[in-house]
């Protein structure tokens, strides 16, 4: 019965307005949760070992703007790249999915493809959490949320949201020393591949960047945003 409950919850209806179709060279927030609310992390060791599977599938497939690894769900803020950065990447890799080589085909839309890759994301991380923790049936709900980031308002809010996310679910301690977001990433000086001249420069600067968190996520409470 509990199988089937998770099955049931895979193919619950969604908002149309979080499943837009994605498209080249455009910003989305991305949210990936897990059915029933199972819990996605129990160690430093998974996140990282997430982090390093997210970067495997989706690096040469989008820009990373903003992340937030949470107790049973992630947020992303990513920019899809052009097809032609897509393609110039696929045509130098050696194996291909079924579903890449249909795209380099033209049998296989920019949104499929993308959408796919963060399947492959999905199953990876699952495949290995659930051996690790001797679990069994689906790990993430399907199918991912995500919308458009359509302006620079919405792009500020929704980093803020992001990495103030912690408030919402009970984190104590302050979110700008949260380990498992893009804040410190930001703000900091070590290599990353999140793109934080772009963020910084949208924002006005790291002064401005750390202002505007310290001022917006005050009010996080009452946004009337998703979890």
């Amino acid at each position: 019965m509990l199988r089937q409950q998770h099955l049931l919850l895979l193919e619950m209806p969604q908002d149309p307005q979080f499943l837009v179709d994605f498209e080249e060279e455009k910003l989305y927030h991305v949210t990936c949760k897990t059915v029933a609310k199972r819990v996605l992390f129990t160690s430093d060791d998974n996140k990282n070992f997430f982090l390093k599977r997210y970067k495997n599938f989706l690096l040469h497939f989008a820009d990373t703007f903003a992340y937030n690894l949470l107790k049973n769900h992630v947020h992303l803020i990513i920019k899809t790249k052009t097809a032609e950065e897509i393609t110039n990447h696929l045509l130098k890799t050696e194996e291909l999915t079924p579903t890449q080589q249909r795209f380099l085909n033209g049998t296989c839309s920019f949104h499929e493809l993308i959408e796919q890759q963060f399947h492959r994301l999905f199953i990876s991380y699952s495949l290995a959490f659930n051996k690790q923790q001797n679990l069994h049936g689906h790990l993430f709900n399907r199918p991912f949320r995500r919308t458009e980031i359509e302006d620079l308002g919405h792009f500020i809010k929704a980093c803020v949201y992001i990495h103030a996310n912690n408030h919402r679910h009970g984190f104590k301690n302050d979110f700008t020393k949260y380990k498992w977001s893009s804040y410190q990433a930001i703000i900091g000086n070590k290599p990353t591949d999140i793109k934080r001249n772009e963020i910084l420069y949208w924002f006005g600067g790291i002064k401005n960047f750390i202002e505007l968190h310290e001022a917006l996520a005050a009010d996080l409470y009452n946004w009337d945003w998703e979890d």
